[in-house]
């Protein structure tokens, strides 16, 4: 029974244990399937909030959801998948304009999220339609607009309708749940690689030996700005991953230095409008230019990991330069 999940991980200090990843994936299948009430699963998650989900119970929620994503998705051939679920404030979604500059360059992009109805955060699916990214509601359109477009964004409730529901936990309960953390590791299409932005640091290996025990092929997390899939090009990242080596999935780190330098300056005007003006080179910002280059760099070098991290910041550079408008 569900109950022997909660006390397995809520009883006192000597008795308790985390859940293994086969019993993570059981007790949230159980939800799923009828068979425990969101009572009870909001119990488990905060009990695992408090003191921080591992690797294994990340890799069974992570596979008990990828149950209810549809095989039609599977049938996409994207390269990337991109997931975008924490929303803006400080700076607009530069992570879009860098996403455009990748497809442009033959990398098919698979960018998926949530609609959250927040009054703080500018929410990355409202910029897609006024930068001509496509929102696809079906694997069918999604695949025309790859096809097309190198890039498509789908939303969460095109895939896992189901997650939904769980992640307004967050705001009946004041925190945010282990699902929060694997909403971003779905990867509905089952791309080959993935980059995830994650908003408390640390959070970046979990996601990483997730990925490795759920066999991914290649990931790349790291504190985002914002919490996004965007590289903040003011600090150093440290960012955690799965690649491949000698044929095999390995975990990573990589140091990725400072990009701007004693940078300062006001916060920039949060809006589609703003990325589209920075895209047709009509304003010039140097904290965006510097946002998409370290971001695009940081895909490159996952894609092509035998390459330096100054090889994949000046092609990054090269590309974002010679952007067609």
């Amino acid at each position: 029974m569900f109950s022997e999940y909660i006390k397995l991980t809520g009883r006192g200090e000597k008795g308790r244990r985390p859940l293994t990843m086969d019993e993570s994936k059981q007790a949230l299948t159980d939800y799923l399937n009828g068979d425990a009430t969101l009572l009870q699963l909001a119990v488990l998650l905060m009990l695992q909030r408090v003191r921080c989900e591992t690797p294994e119970e990340a890799a069974g929620y992570i596979a008990a959801l990828r149950t209810k994503v549809s095989n039609d998705w599977h049938t996409l051939t994207p390269d990337l998948d991109w997931p975008c679920f924490a929303g803006k404030k400080r700076q607009p979604p530069w992570l879009l304009l860098a996403a455009k500059v990748l497809a442009a360059n033959g990398v098919k992009i698979f960018l998926h999220g949530h609609m959250t109805v927040d009054l703080v955060k500018y929410q990355v699916e409202s910029a897609c339609p006024l930068l001509n990214i496509v929102i696809a509601d079906t694997p069918e359109k999604a695949n025309i607009a790859l096809e097309n477009d190198s890039l498509v964004y789908v939303p969460l409730s095109s895939y896992c309708p189901e997650l939904i529901e769980l992640l307004a936990l967050r705001e009946q309960v004041g925190l945010r749940t282990p699902l929060n953390t694997v909403a971003r590791s779905i990867n509905p299409s089952n791309a080959p690689y993935s980059i995830h932005g994650v908003f408390h640091k640390s959070y970046e290996k979990i996601h990483a030996q997730a990925a490795l025990l759920n066999n991914e092929h290649s990931i790349i997390a790291f504190k985002g700005e914002g919490g996004e899939s965007e590289v903040n090009p003011r600090v150093s990242t440290l960012a955690c991953g799965v690649t491949q080596v000698n044929g095999k999935a390995q975990y990573v780190e990589q140091d990725w230095p400072t990009y701007l330098e004693d940078f300062s300056g006001a916060h920039t005007e949060v809006s589609a409008e703003y990325l589209l003006k920075v895209w047709n080179k009509e304003i010039e910002d140097a904290y965006g230019d510097a946002a998409v280059i370290t971001t695009v760099a940081m895909v490159l070098k996952q894609m092509q990991p035998d390459s330096s991290q100054d090889e994949a910041l000046q092609k990054a550079k090269q590309l974002w330069e010679s952007r067609t408008i």
